[in-house]
């Protein structure tokens, strides 16, 4: 069978975002070297981020008819660098000192030799380059060390080919017109500073492909749950099951939580789910011990936090609760703060209270206690 096209991969993610993630499967390891020879590895990690998550954004106005999307994001990619042309600047410049540290030795009682000219090439090549202007500096980079085609730097860089053709043309005039110090050097003394030619491209950790992945993803996961949930609070809770679905059936069942359908995520077999009661919102998921260090109460044997949820009519809500086997951790009482309420756990160990303020009891005609009178000073 054959294999999706990116353009496929981008077109099923309008209907399913987290297909998404394909598309960082595909590239975030080119994306990552790209950062990595720019600017080296420090700041590569976060930049790969943010083109997945820009891409992400700007899916909907890809071109579906370009069956690569490489160049869009190498151009998302050279946007973001325009941030970071000193950064860049220093790291041709190390590039180049390696290059001359590497150099063989020589015999210098043999005259001017390749090697010498080589070491002497280096700075110069990169004085060269980091003088050129940044559009001349990106269609050079990107069709020079990463092997993009005229056409894919045209794209990348949204400019027709002939402008293409004229950048490069003006980047290696200036480059052999500041580096040719010894003699007619090579049209393409440029490529001699591609940083796979001193050291190996670093694969890179897989770590940080891990974390990057996962980023991305709860990014898809929020945004998608705006466009099906609408709005959700500034902030609200993750909890973690062993069994996230049976939880949402419980939740919906006992305490009348709603889930979002639409909503539910799925990654390996795992699920996002969100639930509302009232404005108030909950995400449910896998217990992610790995990456986002959460337990469910049930694994570690106690609970650590409590969720408050107010509700229409507590009284007929905790019969319901009871009516459905919840576990009850303190009855229905009213509380000295002005509230009635009650407590309870689900299938998992998570604490609940259920509560209604007295004035909105007594705004639906219900009864509330008496105010208490103030004792004597």
């Amino acid at each position: 069978m054959e294999e999706a096209s990116d353009a496929d991969v981008i077109a099923a993610s309008l209907e399913q975002p987290a297909a998404f993630g394909g598309i960082f499967d595909r590239h975030a390891t080119s994306l990552h070297r790209y950062f990595v020879r720019r600017l080296g590895p420090f700041d590569a990690e976060a930049l790969v981020g943010d083109v997945f998550r820009i891409a992400f954004e700007k899916r909907q106005s890809y071109d579906l008819a370009r069956p690569n999307a490489r160049p869009w994001l190498y151009g998302i990619g050279t946007n973001l660098l325009a941030r970071h042309r000193r950064g860049e600047e220093r790291r041709i410049r190390a590039v180049a000192r390696l290059a001359a540290q590497r150099l063989p030795p020589v015999d210098l009682a043999d005259g001017v030799s390749d090697a010498v000219d080589a070491g002497s090439l280096w700075p110069r090549v990169a004085d060269a380059v980091t003088t050129l202007p940044q559009p001349e500096r990106d269609a050079l980079v990107l069709h020079v060390w990463e092997g993009l085609s005229y056409e894919d730097v045209a794209e990348a860089l949204g400019v027709p080919v002939g402008t293409v053709r004229s950048r490069l043309h003006r980047a290696r005039a200036r480059i052999r017109e500041l580096a040719g110090a010894y003699g007619e050097q090579p049209a393409n003394t440029e490529d001699r500073l591609r940083p796979d030619r001193i050291e190996p491209d670093d694969p890179g950790d897989p770590a940080v492909f891990s974390r990057a992945k996962e980023q991305l993803m709860s990014s898809i996961d929020e945004a998608h749950v705006k466009e099906t949930v609408g709005a959700t609070p500034d902030i609200y809770p993750r909890l973690a099951y062993e069994d996230e679905l049976g939880a949402v059936e419980y939740l919906h069942r006992v305490f009348g939580f709603e889930e979002n359908r639409e909503a539910r995520q799925e990654h390996d077999g795992n699920y996002l789910c969100w639930l509302r009661v009232g404005s108030g919102v909950v995400m449910l998921g896998h217990a992610n011990v790995d990456v986002h260090r959460i337990h469910s109460p049930r694994e570690v044997g106690l609970t650590t936090v409590m969720m408050n949820v107010y509700v229409h009519d507590v009284d007929a809500h905790y019969a319901h609760a009871v009516a459905e086997g919840a576990d009850i951790t303190m009855e229905l009482d009213d509380a000295f703060f002005g509230e009635r309420r009650y407590e309870a756990t689900d299938l998992e160990g998570h604490r609940w209270h259920f509560g209604e303020r007295f004035d909105d009891i007594r705004a639906r005609g219900g009864r509330t206690p008496d105010p208490q009178p103030c004792e004597p000073a």
